[in-house]
């Protein structure tokens, strides 16, 4: 359904390169793709809206540290993305060592056996593995892989590829002149981190921590604090400005580029896709269906549009960086710096809980018989007091607030606190789902110390 709250966004000044809408673009609506960390986080991305998840396996993906997914959680997530007419992507997308390339072939097998929808990959390698492996699964080309350009395209077209991701280097002008020289499918990230190096080619974690990026292990250095210290006045740190001299080049704004969905839209981008499969499930949700709400307002009435202000609000209740456009405007990245000097992360929400499935029947009979047929149960992950306001997020973009009053353990006692990790059961007057998140701001706790 199409939301209007605030005015259209407008094409930013000096943009006359910006391409005009045609009649092809709007031939097919764009693939909303999100990430999946984990297989519960692969549920909760249909749930709010995505068409489509990318999960890596427990090796050869560049999230190392993000849950991923065994063989047979893997399996489990392509069944349900056929079930519910979505698509699941894996990603082998690490630049792959010598030794890696033996069990590789059995790997990409196994993929092709669970018919996940395509292999996300960066190496040439492991390409031509795919290519001999997996010769029926589609093959997508990662951001890592650097792509500018179209002829760039044409060759990894000849190579079997499908799908190119595109660098977040371009332009939006350079990503339209793309799309008009090239039939490949086209992907772009319209949301998330943004690393300081190349396309991700970074080699801080590596030099600093043994870690390296390029195989799924990055730490993000670039993102720690930093001081200067003078070989001669040990102790004394100083700290990193920048002014009209010089760049601070560590701690890249996020990029967020709700505002200009509509003008990807009518480039004619097949996928646009969200970064974060270490993030977790409040950004997940709540980024998923802020851009869900955009794609399909602006598909159902594209002149009729206006951005609905509850996307935004969503974008700004996750944690992250302050947001910026990237790259896609040059003549606003010379006057905007894309990093940031200040707090690590914005973060006014938190994750307060999932709902999840339960026998209201047992839990009547067996707790307070003054819990109604709207009983919920909550998987606790932050501590919870009587008083708190709860957001229960719906993936139609409502948000369904509720005060906590009186909440219960799974015995019927009455709760004067929740713990993390923990069920508890009360009350809502409306309805729920299980896999809903729900969200809290920040201070809650401090606010309600004078009623503990």
């Amino acid at each position: 359904m199409a939301v209007r709250c605030c005015p259209h966004p407008s094409t930013p000044e000096g943009n006359e390169n910006v391409p005009s809408k045609t009649p092809q673009s709007r031939s097919r609506k764009p693939e909303l793709l999100a990430p999946a960390g984990s297989l519960e986080k692969c549920r909760v991305a249909f749930l709010y809206g995505a068409d489509a998840v990318y999960a890596g396996g427990k090796e050869y993906s560049l999230r190392a540290f993000a849950g991923n997914l065994s063989l047979e959680e893997l399996a489990e997530a392509s069944r349900l993305a056929r079930k519910l007419g979505k698509k699941l992507y894996v990603t082998v997308n690490s630049f792959a060592r010598q030794s890696d390339l033996g069990p590789l072939p059995k790997y990409l097998r196994y993929l092709e056996e669970i018919a996940v929808d395509a292999i996300i990959v960066s190496d040439p390698g492991i390409l031509l593995l795919c290519r001999a492996s997996a010769p029926n699964t589609p093959v997508h080309l990662s951001t890592q892989a650097n792509t500018t350009n179209a002829l760039s395209i044409e060759l990894w077209k000849q190579h079997g590829i499908r799908r190119v991701n595109l660098a977040r280097e371009l332009s939006l002008e350079e990503i339209s002149q793309i799309r008009r020289e090239t039939d490949v499918e086209l992907e772009i990230f319209i949301h998330g981190a943004m690393c300081v190096s190349y396309s991700g080619r970074c080699l801080l974690s590596a030099f600093l921590n043994d870690r390296s990026a390029n195989r799924g292990l990055c730490t993000q250095p670039c993102r720690w604090s930093y001081r200067l210290v003078e070989q001669k006045r040990p102790g004394q740190y100083f700290p990193i400005f920048e002014d009209e001299h010089g760049s601070y080049i560590f701690n890249s704004k996020d990029l967020c580029l709700l505002k200009e969905i509509p003008l990807l839209m009518d480039l004619g981008i097949e996928s646009l896709k969200i970064e974060g499969r270490m993030k977790g499930l409040l950004y997940l949700a709540g980024v998923t269906r802020a851009y869900r709400q955009v794609i399909d307002a602006y598909w159902e009435d594209p002149q009729g549009f206006q951005l609905p202000s509850r996307c935004i609000e969503d974008l700004e209740h996750v944690s992250h960086r302050p947001y910026s456009k990237g790259l896609l405007y040059p003549e606003d990245h010379a006057l905007h710096q894309e990093t940031d000097t200040s707090k690590p992360y914005d973060q006014s929400h938190t994750l307060a809980g999932i709902v999840r499935e339960h026998d209201s029947q047992d839990l009547l009979g067996n707790c307070h018989p003054g819990l109604s047929e709207y009983t919920v149960a909550v998987e606790v992950r932050n501590r919870l007091f009587p008083g708190m306001t709860l957001e229960f997020l719906c993936p139609d973009g409502r948000t369904e607030k509720h005060v906590l009053t009186a909440f219960y353990d799974s015995f019927g006692n009455l709760l004067q606190v929740a713990q993390p990790n923990t069920r508890i059961f009360f009350q809502v007057p409306f309805s729920t789902f299980p896999l809903q998140v729900i969200r809290m701001t920040r201070d809650a706790p401090e606010n309600l110390s004078s009623r503990r």
